[in-house]
């Protein structure tokens, strides 16, 4: 059960708030064993007035048990993450499926980062945001960067090499970040032998000052009042009606289609840019995954052009990539979110997903093919 999970101030109000519950049941009871006796000593006036506040006070009693048997239904079983991380749930989840899995460079991955590189073994980085790490996915084996292991491993030929597939995503990272971040491993000296990019669509979110305004704005819904602060189920409602009346249940910042039309788009292109030259200066090959939204996709989905932006960066830089928009558009009528309230992509996405980069970005990795630059 979950409730382990719960912090003790949390437990103490509702072992105090059970308490009350029963004690005032056993009220009602004798309430009504009161009645029963007046009306067998035929007062038939005092039992009939006190009749209809009984129902009233059972129906009450009622309600508040029923509001808190969902309440220990929440914080017992439920443990499920939310598109903005704003819910005690999703707070839960993490502590749950996150931070036990932390590395010795606190990446979620089992497998510890060293710079010096096992021998007979070739390595691959995945860098990303919360795409990548795999924010909803419980198991790391279902992510899909162990099933690309898994999968290009078992297709290699059992003389060659083993792969190694390191996870190096992170909740809420953009360009500048993850910039930042291959820059320092590639100067520390690690020397992976592919390396990719997973690019999600709000990674340009770090160059618009539209985004922080909206962060802001989230923030400002989260509630303060106790029992919609620090309960489960309570929370978790404040947050879908709050998520509803701005009607933003899954969506995430709609400006950031229209940055792609911007200045924005030329300081992100460039950080790309400055990726690739790194990776050329150290000898490792730099490639990359455009990651569609999921909640919109079809023939009207709002962000073609920034994949089409982002094709001509590759094809211009000569970088292998896969784009999953026209991948994952082909089973847009599957069930490929964690939620409804979450579009981070369940366990059938990942698996499709893997597929993907295994058939067509990382296939050279089998045979041993190297991968030929465009002319």
């Amino acid at each position: 059960m979950l409730l382990f999970w719960c912090e003790t101030d949390y437990l103490i109000v509702l072992a105090v708030w059970l308490v009350v519950l029963i004690v005032a049941l056993r009220g009602l009871l004798l309430w009504r064993r009161r009645l029963r006796i007046c009306s067998t000593a035929k007062d038939g006036d005092g039992a009939a007035a006190g009749g209809w506040k009984l129902k009233l006070a059972f129906s009450l009693w009622s309600l508040l048990a029923l509001l808190t048997s969902l309440e220990l239904g929440f914080a017992a079983f439920v443990d499920t993450t939310d598109a903005f991380n704003a819910t005690n749930v999703c707070h839960r989840w993490f502590r749950r499926h996150v931070d036990p899995y932390r590395n010795n460079a606190d990446f979620r991955d089992r497998r510890n980062l060293t710079i010096r590189k096992p021998p007979g073994v070739k390595q691959i980085f995945f860098f990303g945001d919360s795409f990548t790490i795999a924010q909803g996915i419980n198991r790391l084996e279902d992510r899909f960067t162990d099933r690309v292991e898994a999968d290009l491993n078992r297709l290699r030929p059992a003389d060659s090499p083993q792969i190694e597939v390191f996870n190096l995503g992170e909740f809420g990272w953009e360009v500048s970040t993850i910039e930042s971040t291959i820059q320092a491993a590639l100067q520390e000296g690690y020397q992976p032998d592919v390396l990719v990019y997973v690019y999600m669509l709000n990674d340009i979110e770090g160059y618009d000052p539209r985004t922080e305004i909206a962060i802001r704005g989230i923030q400002q819904i989260r509630p303060r009042f106790w029992l919609w602060s620090r309960t489960y189920f309570f929370n978790w409602l404040h947050f879908c009606w709050q998520q509803y009346n701005a009607g933003r249940t899954v969506d995430y910042f709609p400006h950031l289609a229209d940055s792609y039309d911007s200045p924005v788009w030329l300081n992100v292109r460039a950080a790309l840019q400055r990726i690739r030259d790194r990776c050329d200066e150290h000898g490792v090959e730099f490639r990359m995954v455009f990651f569609p939204f999921l909640h919109n996709l079809g023939p009207k989905y709002p962000f073609k052009h920034a994949h089409q932006k982002l094709a001509e960066f590759c094809n211009d830089a000569e970088v292998k990539y896969l784009d999953l928009e026209p991948v994952l558009t082909s089973h847009r009528d599957e069930d490929l979110m964690v939620n409804r309230f979450d579009n981070h992509p369940n366990e059938r996405c990942h698996a499709l997903v893997a597929d993907a980069i295994v058939e067509r970005l990382l296939n050279d990795q089998i045979t041993e093919t190297p991968f030929e630059k465009p002319q």
